[in-house]
């Protein structure tokens, strides 16, 4: 999946992708920092139109869907209201507060942790969750230590290829987790989701970028 992003929108080839718009925003942004979150809801529930009312409080600027399809919320020039209450000291040693004036939030539709119930895995909603969609691990900071539902195929995908757009269009930093910037308070995304390999593959692909650029540059210069 190629996207790309033009006037603050994604764009998948020449269409923009679905656009929900959210009341719930702030002022201009300048994203340093890209968030991952999972919605904690299940298939039926429609997080990009839950952040269309203002009664919901909350928004994000992406959502994406268990198939992989992608709904944008708010404007990448404006913030969104996901981190909350957080904090993160950059690579520079600089120190933020309230991560929403400095972030991208991407919301991966999820319920998160599950509870085992006999031999079933339920969600807090006590909607049962098959067995071959659940990872058993213990967060990296301790708790819970639980099942919870593993990410989909495509929803990696089409988050590693928003990333990628990111990542290229704005000055990203860093991409973290809700969990990172908020220990103790969120757990999100969790141990399903693995944020190590992520961070690799969108490494690899603004490497690749540095590259041809780089070449392309030695290949303009002028003979003396």
């Amino acid at each position: 999946m190629a996207l790309s992003i033009k006037n603050h929108n994604l764009y998948s080839g020449a269409s923009k992708v679905p656009f929900i718009k959210s009341p719930n925003v702030g002022g201009m942004l300048s994203p340093k920092f890209l968030i991952i979150h999972y919605t904690a809801s299940g298939p039926d529930a429609d997080i990009a139109r839950f952040f269309a009312q203002e009664s919901a409080d909350v928004s994000a600027h992406l959502v994406v869907r268990r198939d992989g399809s992608i709904k944008q919320c708010v404007p990448f020039n404006r913030v969104a209201w996901h981190a909350g209450k957080s904090q993160w000291t950059g690579k520079d040693g600089a120190h933020y507060a309230g991560l929403n004036n400095s972030s991208i939030g991407i919301e991966i539709e999820n319920w998160g942790p599950l509870k085992k119930v006999g031999t079933r895995w339920v969600s807090w909603r006590g909607v049962n969750v098959l067995r071959s969609k659940v990872v058993e691990a213990r967060h990296k900071f301790g708790t819970p230590d639980c099942g919870w539902e593993a990410f989909t195929k495509a929803q990696f995908e089409a988050t590693l290829a928003a990333a990628r757009a990111l990542c290229s269009a704005y000055k990203i930093e860093d991409i973290m987790g809700h969990d990172d910037i908020a220990p103790g308070r969120k757990s999100d995304p969790g141990p399903a989701w693995d944020m190590a390999a992520f961070k690799a593959n969108v490494n690899i692909e603004a490497e690749k970028q540095t590259i041809v650029s780089k070449s392309a540059m030695r290949g303009s210069t002028s003979s003396p």
